[in-house]
C-alpha cells in the first residue's frame, strides 16, 4: 500500500510539473522571461554619445538621482543632487537651479543600466515641474567623466 501511494504522489507531481512547464511556455498571458521597459521610459533614454553631444552643444543640467553618500563621493561636475529619499528638502534647496532649467535639457543619472531611481526622478521632474526635455542616461554615468 505504501508503494502505490508513493507512486500516485509521484505521478501527480510529475503531471503538475509538466502542466506548469507547458503553461509557462505556451499560455497566452504568460509573464515575460526578460526585462521589458515601458515605451514611455524608452522615449526619454539617452545614450552616452548623444549625452556628450548634447552637453557640448547646449547647457545641460545634470541631476544625480543616487543617495547622498554616493553623490558626495563623486558626481558629474555641476550636477545637483535630487533623489526620492530627500525629494522635498532637495527640491527646496535646488529650486532656483530647477527654475533656470525650464528652457534647457536635463539629464538624470544614477548607477548602472537598470537603475529605476533615475526614471522615477525624471518622471517627477516632467510631471510635477513641467520640465522638458528630461532625459535618463542609459548606463553608468562614470563613463562620461
Amino acid at each position: 500500500m505504501k508503494t502505490s501511494t508513493l507512486r500516485q504522489i509521484g505521478i501527480i507531481l510529475s503531471l503538475s510539473l509538466a502542466a506548469a512547464v507547458l503553461s509557462a511556455f505556451f499560455h497566452p498571458k504568460r509573464p515575460a522571461w526578460y526585462f521589458v521597459e515601458s515605451s514611455e521610459n524608452l522615449l526619454w533614454k539617452i545614450s552616452f554619445e548623444d549625452a556628450q553631444t548634447l552637453a557640448e552643444t547646449e547647457d545641460v543640467l545634470w541631476v544625480d538621482a543616487r543617495p547622498r553618500a554616493k553623490f558626495e563621493e563623486a558626481h558629474m561636475p555641476g550636477a545637483i543632487l535630487l533623489n526620492d529619499d530627500e525629494w522635498g528638502d532637495l527640491m527646496f534647496q535646488n529650486m532656483d537651479t530647477l527654475q533656470s532649467a525650464m528652457s534647457r535639457p536635463v539629464i538624470v543619472y544614477c548607477d548602472g543600466t537598470r537603475c529605476a531611481k533615475s526614471n522615477d526622478v525624471a518622471t517627477q521632474l516632467r510631471e510635477l515641474l513641467g520640465l522638458e526635455p528630461v532625459y535618463v542616461l542609459k548606463g553608468d554615468w562614470k563613463l562620461l567623466k
